[in-house]
């Protein structure tokens, strides 16, 4: 592990903050979380868990590509692909401390930010203001969560894969076709029938 440079830890929250979250940090909170946070550099093919590990850590991609995966059937089904700026976490693990179903794997040399659990739990019990920041964490990573769910139910696969390259136009270029595949709940030949009829 190595410490966080704190311009460019800042302008990482504000990126976070701004999009997403409607709170405001002071000055105090952010050094405090940004006295807590890991940063780890993993390269691809380079797992951060797998199944059967408790998690400990809360994620976010400060460059590189990450998918999160669990087996079904002995099948991979891809449930999460993540990109610079974006958090993953597994909430059921993390949550209850109970050993995984997930994989969580680099697709590319990446740079991740990891909030530790008990640290988290510290910091909250501390500070006002980075609990409410967790505190929308958790509800955005769920709503997130809501959507795909209600999207894989109610959604065509071409409508899928339309607000996957409206909404991560970047993603689709870089993951593999396969993982993008398992990520709508499709075939890689449905997906290659798809890609030929949207423009």
């Amino acid at each position: 592990m190595e410490s966080l440079d704190k311009v460019f830890f800042y302008d990482f929250l504000k990126n976070v903050m701004g999009e997403n979250l409607d709170v405001n940090l002071s000055e105090e909170s952010k050094e405090l979380i940004r006295s807590y946070t890991r940063i780890i550099r993993l390269n691809k093919g380079e797992f951060l868990q797998i199944e059967g590990d408790v998690s400990r850590f809360w994620g976010y991609v400060s460059e590189g590509l990450v998918r999160v995966y669990y087996l079904q059937h002995d099948k991979e089904i891809t449930e999460q692909l993540a990109h610079e700026g974006d958090g993953f976490l597994d909430y059921e693990s993390f949550f209850n401390q109970s050993p995984s179903r997930r994989f969580i794997q680099m697709l590319e040399p990446t740079t991740l930010y990891l909030f530790p659990r008990l640290e988290c739990e510290e910091l909250c019990s501390k500070d006002m203001e980075i609990r409410r920041f967790f505190r929308l964490m958790t509800e955005l990573t769920l709503l997130l969560k809501k959507k795909r769910i209600q999207n894989t139910i109610f959604k065509s696969a071409k409508e899928r894969y339309q607000i996957l390259l409206n909404e991560k136009p970047n993603l689709v270029l870089r993951v593999p076709s396969i993982y993008v595949a398992s990520y709508l709940g499709i075939t890689p030949e449905t997906l290659s029938r798809i890609r030929s009829t949207v423009k």
